[in-house]
């Protein structure tokens, strides 16, 4: 074999042998989906030692052994390694933990705001009402609920003062501090919206029905006879056969619930209603009435405490 061509078969093994060296990486697959061209010099059970396959002289790098999926050495050789017993202690856990469930609550609130009548009646202005009740509030979803209540309700209005002359006797009769007083158990039937994920802002509405448990007019009266006598003093009416039993209507409002201490189970509850009667509340028997027509008209100022009706949520 001559000399030439054996330096060119020395040639050949040099390209072959760089070739050969230039393609012997490892790939380093990480949890995360990154692929890493190296050159692996350790696998321990907690750290992977390698060096930059691009750079030969690089320093020693270190890769927790957690982090890393698997390698594929330059031979073919694989080794693959388990995902770490936490992550999948975890992942556990997020199909195990239930879905946090609303209790639904109990609740107690004093109420107070202004009523009227409105119809054929006249000479009325508003009047003071209150309002003490309970109410059972049933979750249906995170921000939707129905809210069943029961109130007793003091109603009416005031009358202006009346000063008139009565013919049959020539008597001056002066009428002060008239008002009339309804008392009422209500009960109300509403859907209630919230508007935030902590359930603190609402609004409400739905239906009321009420059933009349008093009735009557109270005042002050003074009379002056023809002969300039004055007969003064206060007087009360009943009027339970006037009133109808029955009124219905409509009710909305706004609202808000502040919790109370570190669990925040307990809220504080406060809100803004407006009641609408749709029917006629005046006895249409009673004879000459059977066209006279009225309507209860009120609004109220409710604060209260929810209760839970279970002890975790």
């Amino acid at each position: 074999m001559g000399l030439v061509m054996k330096i060119s078969l020395i040639f050949i093994l040099i390209l072959l042998l760089t070739a050969t060296t230039a393609s012997a990486q490892d790939i380093i697959f990480k949890w995360t989906g990154e692929e890493m061209q190296a050159i692996v010099v350790d696998v321990s059970p907690g750290v992977i030692k390698y060096k930059k396959f691009d750079n030969k002289n690089s320093p020693v790098f270190s890769i927790a052994r957690e982090q890393v999926e698997k390698i594929i050495y330059e031979n073919g050789k694989i080794i693959e390694f388990t995902k770490p017993e936490r992550d999948i202690e975890e992942h556990k856990q997020e199909k195990i933990l239930p879905p946090v469930k609303i209790s639904p609550t109990l609740g107690w609130h004093l109420g107070a705001g202004a009523s009227n009548l409105y119809g054929d009646i006249g000479g009325n202005k508003l009047q003071l009402a209150s309002a003490i009740g309970a109410s059972f509030t049933l979750p249906l979803g995170k921000t939707f609920a129905f809210v069943f209540e029961a109130d007793i309700l003091s109603l009416g209005c005031v009358f202006e003062d009346i000063d008139y002359i009565d013919h049959r006797d020539s008597s001056r009769v002066v009428i002060t501090n008239a008002r009339e007083e309804l008392g009422y158990l209500s009960l109300v039937v509403m859907p209630r919206l919230f508007l935030n994920a902590k359930r603190n802002y609402f609004i409400e509405g739905g239906i009321y029905g009420s059933f009349l448990i008093s009735a009557s007019v109270l005042g002050d009266a003074e009379i002056t006879d023809s002969t300039g006598l004055v007969t003064s003093g206060s007087f009360e009416e009943k009027l339970l056969d006037f009133y109808s039993s029955f009124d219905f209507g409509l009710a909305g409002g706004i609202g808000g619930r502040i919790p109370i201490g570190k669990k925040g189970k307990w809220h504080i509850s406060a809100g803004a209603r407006f009641y609408y009667g749709l029917i006629n509340i005046v006895n249409s028997d009673l004879p000459g009435l059977e066209d006279y027509k009225e309507s209860n008209i009120y609004g109220l100022i409710f604060v209260g405490v929810d209760i839970p009706t279970r002890s975790k949520q």
